[in-house]
């Protein structure tokens, strides 16, 4: 178990408002205000990573299609990087939350401190990796001029990071003790910085050279960097975080930094194997051309605005889950996740029914060219119906974090994108000639049967009587 650092009454986790300890049962604890408490801002913080991406993709765009398939081309591979950095971070977050709930300051302090240091030796790690792997885009079968294009704006956003990754760790760490909203500050301020550089080095403004795709990586890289500094500083600074800098925690924070790390490669393996599929699904499009690969770019930057509710909701969800779970309140756990399940589907719901029927005119904000705009229409709606299944899936799993439950989902993961989704991609893609429709269509099924499993999975953890989850035990 998790040691307070003193002893607590009650519940030991502090209400979200500020309050304290709550003082009621666990089944009179309130879990959807906290939880929309929390998700609010977190929703907003993703927003900003969104729009980052976003605006990227908004104004290369318009400068044509072969720059637009170069940025989908390395966003596979910087995706899938951070696919599994992210993973590997995966247990820093419920950590914090759960030594938060169990009012363990030290613990809490020692865990950022540890996930710092590995967030900017996984991000140094995979920055050499892509270095690595540049020189041998033209050999993956996709349209030599778009390998050619990408190739200095890859190596541009593989530098940036190390930043990114210290950001979202120092991020997490607000979150998990209830300070998101100066995360949110932060992260709006970083997205105003890189949209007014894209814009000068893009397209050649106020003197600047035209760089095209390599000025959108230079703006990327300066904003992360920046934004990293920006969160650093203020944990430094603010009051309410001191603790986290001045409370002593010894030499033990290095023997932690591969604990972490080792509780986070199952996460990290989950993510891969996701991210991993998408991004195989992804080269494929290259291999119908260009067009095809222009077009899944413009899709998932739509897709990514809906995509940042259930992640912000898994994260919300995954937190309040290992807080209720540290301080030994399961009945509260459980209730937590139904609610953000629930609050997830209905949410989604309502970006399927945009996206199904509104994707020929998102797809024209975003490009000027009228075969790309069309194809994208297309892979709009079926993202559309991706929705409802997404958002169980993805807050089921962020449930199921919480309480530090990664091997059984894991194996769900692999079962699901590679044992079946991605035979079904090549079918429906190349056999059925359905193209790039096949593609986004063929994961749909396995995803909405792997939801309802991780539903489900998380509802048997929580039944009364079960066994105490690992949130609350001993890492």
């Amino acid at each position: 178990m998790v040691q307070p650092d003193e002893q607590p009454t009650g519940l030991r986790y502090p209400s979200p408002l500020g309050g304290g300890d709550t003082g009621r049962s666990p089944s009179a604890v309130p879990v959807l205000q906290p939880l929309l408490w929390l998700a609010a801002p977190m929703l907003l913080g993703q927003a900003g990573q969104v729009l980052l991406q976003l605006t990227d993709t908004v104004m290369i765009g318009h400068v044509g299609p072969v720059p637009l398939a170069g940025a989908a081309l390395a966003g596979n591979f910087v995706m899938f990087v951070l696919y599994f950095a992210y993973g590997a971070l995966g247990a820093v977050s419920p950590r914090i939350a759960g030594a938060f709930g169990a009012g363990a300051t030290a613990e809490a302090a020692r865990t950022m401190r540890a996930g710092v240091l590995l967030a900017f030796v996984i991000g140094l790690a995979i920055s050499l990796a892509l270095a690595a792997v540049t020189p041998f885009l033209g050999q993956l079968g996709q349209p030599a001029e778009v390998a050619a294009s990408c190739r200095g704006y890859l190596l541009l956003i593989a530098c940036s990071l190390p930043a990114a990754l210290i950001a979202v760790v120092l991020g997490q760490v607000a979150e998990a003790v209830d300070r998101p909203w100066p995360v949110l500050g932060f992260m709006g301020a970083a997205v105003a910085f890189n949209a007014g550089l894209n814009w000068l080095l893009i397209f050649g403004h106020w003197g600047c050279p035209a760089l095209g795709l390599e000025g959108a990586g230079w703006a990327t890289l300066a904003a992360r960097w920046l934004h990293a500094a920006a969160l650093a500083a203020w944990i430094c600074l603010d009051r309410r975080m001191r603790p986290f800098w001045s409370v002593s925690v010894g030499r033990s924070v290095f023997a932690l930094t591969g604990q972490l790390f080792r509780q986070g490669l199952p996460v990290a393996a989950q993510d891969v194997v996701e991210g991993g599929s998408f991004a195989a699904g992804s080269l494929m499009l290259g291999w119908a051309g260009t067009m095809a690969l222009a077009a899944n770019q413009v899709t998932i930057g739509i897709a990514s605005l809906a995509w940042m509710i259930p992640v912000s909701l898994s994260m919300a969800t995954g937190v309040r889950v290992a807080q209720a779970a540290g301080a030994g309140d399961l009945a509260t756990a459980r209730r937590t996740g139904i609610a953000g399940v629930a609050l997830g589907a209905g949410l989604m719901a309502a970006c399927a029914l945009v996206y199904t029927t509104s994707g020929g005119w998102l797809a024209r904000c975003f490009t000027d060219d009228e075969e790309v705009a069309r194809l994208a229409s297309t892979l709009v709606a079926i993202a559309g119906i991706y929705q409802i299944s997404d958002g169980i899936q993805s807050v089921s799993l962020g449930a199921l974090r919480g309480l530090m439950d990664n091997r059984v989902p894991l194996v769900a993961n692999l079962i699901c994108y590679w044992g079946l989704s991605l035979p079904t991609v090549y079918l429906l893609a190349f056999h059925f000639g359905w193209g790039a429709a096949g593609v986004w269509a063929g994961y749909l099924p396995w995803m909405v049967l792997t939801g309802l499993f991780f539903l489900w999975r998380f509802l048997w953890l929580t039944r009364a009587g079960g066994p105490l989850p690992a949130a609350t035990t001993s890492r």
